[in-house]
């Protein structure tokens, strides 16, 4: 059986897509206030959300804006932390199968982690409706492009927004993103580690090194950590 893309597929997907604006309008929200603080035109903000459309891409390149030695760990960061796409694209190929590729490829480009869920929802289901993941798609993207505009626009009126405390915005995303990766108390050495070495370069050595030295120490500490339930699990296998 191959894939479709209907009218009454994508109008579903839209409408499901919809009850996820308050959370994507609140983060769009947060970025375009980020954006405007470096610089950026509420024009510029815009286009960067409709043509990037990757919230956590976009908030890293914030942090590199106008800092060039921070370019490179920026990248390195938004490899690693979207490579989980290609293996969404992977999962969404057979389920996309029969499908023209002038439709199939364009629609990649409006993947997010809500609609791919769905998508893989879908097919449980034993729909193929590609369509139903379209329209989620522009569902959390017109809530994306609503909040950066607002938020790029009303920055704009706030002036320095860190006598508002509005710096923190960005810090306290990062650190939200690094409770999500917590997996048990084997991280918490390279946590520490590499917070301690971040503080050690930003008060001794300035510019944006922090980021990388804080980086590049808690991801060498973590590679070389002993994880326990993969010897506990190799044992078991050669017992």
């Amino acid at each position: 059986m191959s894939a479709t893309f209907t009218a009454t597929g994508l109008r579903r997907g839209f409408i499901d897509g919809l009850a996820l604006l308050p959370g994507m309008i609140a983060f769009g929200i947060v970025f375009g206030v980020l954006a405007g603080q470096v610089g950026i035109s509420v024009l510029g903000a815009a286009s960067m959300s409709l043509f990037v459309y990757a919230g956590t891409a976009q908030l890293l390149a914030l942090h590199a804006w106008g800092a060039p030695d921070l370019l490179f760990a920026v990248l390195v960061a938004v490899v690693a932390m979207n490579a989980r796409y290609v293996l969404f694209g992977a999962a969404m190929q057979p389920w996309m199968r029969g499908l023209s590729p002038w439709i199939a490829y364009p629609s990649l480009f409006l993947m997010v982690d809500a609609n791919w869920a769905t998508a893989m929802q879908e097919r449980d289901l034993g729909r193929r409706d590609v369509a139903v993941f379209v329209g989620v798609g522009f569902g959390c993207m017109i809530g994306w492009m609503a909040g950066t505009v607002a938020g790029a626009g009303f920055g704009q009126f706030l002036g320095d927004t860190r006598r508002l405390g509005l710096d923190f915005f960005l810090p306290a995303f990062f650190l939200s993103l690094a409770c999500g990766f917590w997996k048990g108390r084997s991280d918490l050495l390279p946590l520490i580690l590499g917070g301690l070495v971040a503080i050690l370069f930003e008060r001794f050595v300035g510019g944006s090194m922090h980021v990388l030295a804080g980086g590049l120490v808690g991801s060498i500490t973590a590679a070389f950590l002993p994880r326990k339930g993969v010897n506990e699990e190799g044992s078991k296998h050669v017992a």
